[in-house]
């Protein structure tokens, strides 16, 4: 480093934190005045509000202005609010109020400019001492390269030269280095984040955000974005990451309350849960697809983590079967047909009596069947309703009481209007195995039963939806997703990492049809190290991510006469390390037997859909309940030919290996799974 330049940094750094505090400063004295300016109101509203009541008021005599008042009071009491949230952000942004600068000079300026780029705005006097990384011209940051170039804002293209890229390093205040690059990618910043170990929750990734991850981030396009994004390469914190831009883009028309984000598990929503915060957002509703449908069905049912390890331990062929015939698209056309006219059948008008008025069978069949068939059944119900409650010619007081007596009517004239009931006609139809509860890939089409015939009451109103882990859907979900929410969504997710059948590039130009999507491929992962990554590749056997020249220790794969034993000294070297630690077992019974075979790994917690991670280092579960965390050390025990053996076994095995940040340990005291005889350093104890 320059020491000219690095001096000339620091004084930048005490400028910049010395804004920071008067800005603090000013915020404390307007959040005083506005306290003096809420109390003097409050004692006028006390005050007017005892003359009225006494008959004794003289300045005051009308709801209206006490009305006025009020709304003064709430308004000041927002803007304290506000300004207290700014307080926060400005004290958490002064330990590290900027991570890069780049240096910009337009086709009508003279000289380039200096933008430092941090979480959140700094700015006094109209000078912007820290530019917001989701402004428009910091996309030159992320996406450029020096010489002429141009962005993109409200006023147009502006074109210019690019000069300078800085990345800082600061921590606590204090600037420790800074690195010039040309390219934001495989720097010594990028390394050193890569190289940290795990922790409980998510983090933002502002300052190492990468060229291909940043132009989904910025994607002004509302409309659905299918995103397969290979195991590390960032997919869920980019999707994070492009709330805060979106709420920060249209933040006049979005609000956080206007975000959902449908997580796989609790266990992954609490993992994520920081990563907005720390962009300066709130928290957006986060729910799973199993606890929406329970509250919309209305009882419970049998999870798909549930139905998965019941197959893993009993490798039943006839369950993958009927997973991959309800998982298809060819399911869903022939549903979607029964939707459009097999329940429509099941309404078997009559002539109704209503007192003195009668409505014939013919005017029914004709209404139903010929003048409302472009609608869904609910809304022809609905109205039918109407029109037998008009030709009653009732008070208007009235009009609401008959329309819903005659909708409990006009129900009563189906077949039936149990949704397990139909569905089972359907199955029946098509030379399908009735059921007699409820299955994991059962519910999306029940929920489109129930909303083809009453329509959904759902309280999941939003104006963006985020679908993560979307390989773990099937159409019929996706086309249940469009019938709730006819708003913009992006779908996240990774075809090779799916557990319950083997997926493809075709099945996601098909699921690109249905969903009406754009496609984007994220292609490089950032977790692993190089060994790693490459194994996990070789489990596949191809090639479909690019690495990250991240290099660490060789993979392990241990043949031993004791699996326990074995996990155990691995335990006993690693855990020294004091990291995080994963036991990545095939199925719940494995779990079991490790942990009543060994006292030191009885002690790991066990990670459900009800787990969270805060405070612990040390875990055991499964492949399933593992999907989209990280750990720095994974160990995959009964790792043998026998235990993992068929495709879907292998993506269990891709989906261990890939939670490993730094160190991968597969133990077998058998021979080992083909899948892991490709290459490998292999130990003997």
């Amino acid at each position: 480093m320059n020491k000219k330049i690095l001096a000339q940094e620091k004084e930048y750094l005490e400028t910049v934190k010395e804004k920071i505090d008067f800005l603090k400063e000013d915020d404390k004295k307007r959040i005083k005045n506005n306290e003096k300016s809420i109390s003097t109101l409050k004692k006028v509203f006390s005050d007017s509000f005892y003359d009225l009541h006494t008959g004794d008021s003289k300045e005051f005599g009308n709801e209206d202005e006490f009305a006025t008042i009020n709304a003064q009071i709430e308004h000041l009491e927002i803007q304290k609010e506000a300004l207290n949230k700014e307080i926060s952000r400005l004290s958490k942004q002064k330990n590290n109020p900027y991570f890069g600068r780049f240096d910009f000079q337009s086709a009508n300026e003279k000289t380039p400019q200096k933008y430092f780029i941090g979480v959140g705005l700094i700015q006094n006097n109209d000078i912007n001492y820290v530019y917001d990384w989701r402004a428009d011209i910091c996309s030159l940051y992320y996406e450029d390269q020096f010489g002429q170039t141009s962005y993109t804002c409200p006023d147009g293209e502006i074109k210019g030269n690019l000069s300078l890229k800085r990345q800082y390093k600061i921590e606590n205040g204090n600037l420790n280095y800074y690195i010039d690059s040309n390219m934001i990618i495989d720097d010594e910043i990028l390394m050193e984040q890569l190289s940290k170990n795990a922790t409980s929750k998510m983090h933002d990734i502002v300052s190492t955000i990468q060229k291909e991850q940043n132009s989904l981030i910025r994607s002004e396009d509302f409309k659905n974005i299918i995103v397969q994004g290979v195991a590390g390469s960032g997919k869920t914190s980019v999707a994070l990451h492009r709330v805060s831009f979106l709420l920060y883009k249209y933040r006049d028309k979005l609000k956080i309350d206007d975000i959902l984000i449908l997580s796989p598990s609790e266990l992954f929503s609490d993992y994520i849960n920081d990563v907005l915060p720390s962009l300066g957002e709130e928290k957006p509703y986060t729910t799973t697809f199993y606890n929406m449908a329970r509250r919309m069905l209305g009882n419970d049912y049998e999870t798909r983590e549930e139905l998965l390890e019941k197959i893993t331990e009993k490798q039943n062929q006839k369950d993958f079967e009927n997973i991959a015939v309800k998982s298809s698209f060819e399911f869903l056309e022939e549903f979607k047909k029964f939707l459009d006219n097999d329940i429509c059948n099941l309404f078997i008008p009559k002539t109704y009596v209503f007192g003195d008025l009668t409505i014939t069978k013919q005017d029914m069949q004709d209404i139903y069947f010929n003048r409302l068939k472009n609608l869904p059944i609910y809304k022809r119900i609905d109205v039918l309703a109407e029109y037998i409650a008009e030709r009653f010619k009732v008070s208007e007081s009235n009009h609401e009481d008959l329309v819903k007596r005659a909708k409990q009517i006009l129900y009563k004239s189906f077949l039936t209007t149990d949704v397990l009931k139909i569905y089972n006609i359907f199955l029946r139809s098509n030379d399908l195995k009735e059921i007699d509860h409820i299955g994991p890939y059962d519910i999306a089409p029940i929920l489109l039963i129930k909303e083809n015939l009453f329509s959904l009451k759902t309280n999941y109103s939003a104006k963006y939806v985020i679908v993560d882990e979307m390989q773990d859907y099937t159409p019929c979900h996706f086309y249940l997703f469009d019938k709730i929410w006819k708003c913009g969504k992006l779908y996240l997710g990774d075809i090779y990492q799916s557990v319950d059948r083997t997926l493809s590039l075709d099945y996601l130009k098909l699921l690109t049809e249905q969903t009406k999507s754009k496609i984007k491929f994220l292609n490089k992962s950032y977790r692993s190290t190089l060994q790693i990554s490459v194994f996990s590749q070789k489990i596949l056997g191809k090639r479909i991510a690019n690495n990250v020249n991240r290099n660490g220790e060789p993979v392990e794969c241990i043949k031993t006469r004791n699996c326990t034993k074995a996990v155990e000294r691995i335990l006993a070297k690693e855990l020294k390390k004091k990291q995080s630690i994963a036991i990545i077992c095939k199925t719940k019974s494995e779990i079991k037997k490790l942990q009543k075979e060994s006292d030191i790994i009885k002690k790991f917690k066990v990670l459900d859909e009800l787990s969270t991670m805060s405070r612990h280092r040390k875990f055991i579960t499964t492949p399933t309940k593992a999907k989209g965390v990280e750990f720095d050390c994974v160990i995959v025990p009964f790792a043998d030919k026998e235990n993992f053996n068929n495709e879907l076994d292998k993506n269990l095995l891709y989906v261990s290996s890939t939670r490993a940040l730094h160190k991968l340990y597969f133990v077998s005291d058998k021979k080992p799974s083909h899948f892991l005889t490709k290459t490998r350093k292999t130990t003997v104890n």
